[in-house]
């Protein structure tokens, strides 16, 4: 795997490492402003988020994972100093680097063990001693530095304070100084960051923030970026705006959510053949290039191409024959009902590519009702009183193993995850992926980039090949 992974890793991580030099050196200081299109409303990594991809960003300058992913997609070191397991990857030992939490304690291995003890439940977390962080996984776990190094296994420690809330504490280079959910966050920088004083002296996000001004006068006057979705990109770059694009990671695809039994809402499943007749009514090219503006790419797997290198063996392109076909079929034994099609109401892309999903299914004489909802990216999409979501997902490893099992538990096949975890060869995860697309309870739709629009005054804005991003070297120009 890794023979495959790495040329391609090579070649797909020159775009989206973001290192904006200038003339002058780095500089210490100054107040980093950022504009999120998101409403975060929680920046715990367990917690139930809308826009998980968005709060990762946040959370990952406060909460630390024991190993980290450069930008060009290789293992470091992170709170984890050195690690190793024994022969049939079960037992994992890691020994902890010294590092404080924000609030002057010292990081032991049996905070380790605490929050990942509820990041995964399954796994047996010990402390032999203060400095030694001891896994026990169920299965095998061929790839655990990658898998620790996903967002969702960050170390945080869980305090209450006098009102019994609970304060979350981080060892990261800023912490959280500022806090209105769904509308602002304020990081400030760590004096005593194991890894050196980061730059900046503060970052701030404003959230669900509107760039209309900033698109009429072509300037982010002091802000220092901005996300932006990928259908903006092209106005931007036409006006010789520094834009990012990182490579299409993202999973847009259609989740159903009854599966083959009728849901809690008291929706019956959609029929198999019809859920197959969709998914072969699809004209994910003209979807690619029309509407994501060529800078996404269609998607007939889980995983991107350029991470796994065999997608194109799974099929892509559309068969309406085939797909009129199927509904026939199925016509013949189950009444077909309009199938209702819920995507992110905050979302006017995930708006146009579930209109354009309507309008092929038609063409296979399938009604699909797309309608706006809240929550469609979040695990509380279940109560949702709709047949199927169009789901945007992150990729949370450029590992290809710890990125389908992961993606895999959030499609609602958690049962697959071991035998991804355990995976030693290319082909073993190609027959689980093809196995997992048979049961057309998913299907892929496109793979998709995220894009950042940033002020010429920003240097080293870093970002890793799957999205996220680095910011402890982060510096802006003016500062003192």
């Amino acid at each position: 795997m890794k023979r495959l992974l790495l040329p391609l890793l090579a070649l797909s991580s020159l775009l989206p490492a973001v290192c904006v030099y200038g003339s002058s050196r780095p500089r210490y200081g100054g107040t980093v402003r950022v504009l999120l299109r998101d409403r975060i409303m929680a920046l715990d990594p367990l917690a139930e988020e809308d826009h998980p991809a968005t709060r990762d960003r946040l959370a990952a300058l406060s909460f630390e994972t024991l190993t980290e992913v450069d930008t060009q997609g290789r293992v470091q070191a992170g709170l984890a100093a050195t690690w190793g397991s024994d022969p049939l990857k079960r037992q994992w030992r890691f020994r902890l680097r010294l590092a404080n939490f924000h609030d002057g304690t010292v990081l032991t291995a049996a905070d380790a063990a605490a929050s990942l003890s509820k990041s995964n439940p399954a796994w047996k977390c010990a402390a032999p001693d203060r400095q030694t962080l001891i896994i026990d996984a169920p299965s095998a776990v061929q790839h655990m530095e990658e898998l620790l190094a996903s967002p969702r296994y960050a170390i945080v420690k869980r305090e209450l304070d006098s009102a019994g809330a609970t304060v979350l504490v981080g060892t990261g280079p800023y912490r959280l100084n500022q806090w209105q959910a769904g509308e602002r966050a304020q990081f400030v920088v760590n004096e005593d960051y194991w890894g050196g004083r980061a730059f900046a002296d503060a970052i701030e996000f404003q959230m669900g923030a509107s760039l209309r001004e900033q698109f009429l006068d072509r300037q982010l006057g002091a802000n220092a970026a901005a996300d932006v979705g990928i259908d903006q990109v092209r106005a931007l770059e036409q006006t010789n705006q520094s834009v990012t694009v990182s490579s299409p990671g993202d999973l847009l695809a259609i989740m159903f959510l009854q599966g083959d039994a009728p849901s809690r809402t008291g929706r019956k499943p959609v029929d198999p053949r019809v859920r197959e007749a969709l998914g072969l009514s699809l004209d994910r090219a003209a979807i690619n290039n029309v509407l994501l503006q060529r800078r996404g790419a269609p998607a007939s797997g889980l995983l991107p191409q350029w991470l796994t290198g065999y997608e194109f063996l799974f099929p892509g392109n559309p068969n309406l024959e085939r797909a009129r076909d199927l509904r026939a079929d199925a016509a013949a034994y189950v009444v077909i009902t309009p199938i209702m099609l819920a995507y992110d109401a905050g979302d006017p892309l995930a708006r146009l590519v579930a209109d354009r999903i309507a309008l092929n299914a038609r063409e296979a004489g399938i009604v699909v009702q797309p309608y706006g909802e809240s929550h469609v990216n979040g695990r509380a999409r279940a109560s949702i009183n709709a047949d199927a979501v169009l789901l945007r997902l992150p990729l949370q490893s450029v590992e290809p193993s710890v990125a389908l099992a992961v993606r895999a538990e959030e499609l609602g096949f958690g049962e697959a995850a071991p035998a991804l975890l355990g995976a030693t060869r290319p082909e073993d995860l190609l027959e689980v992926e093809r196995k997992l697309l048979e049961s057309r309870r998913v299907i892929p739709v496109a793979h998709l980039p995220q894009a950042l629009w940033l002020n010429s005054t920003v240097h080293n804005w870093q970002q890793q090949p799957n999205g996220p991003w680095q910011l402890d070297q982060l510096w802006i120009e003016g500062a003192r």
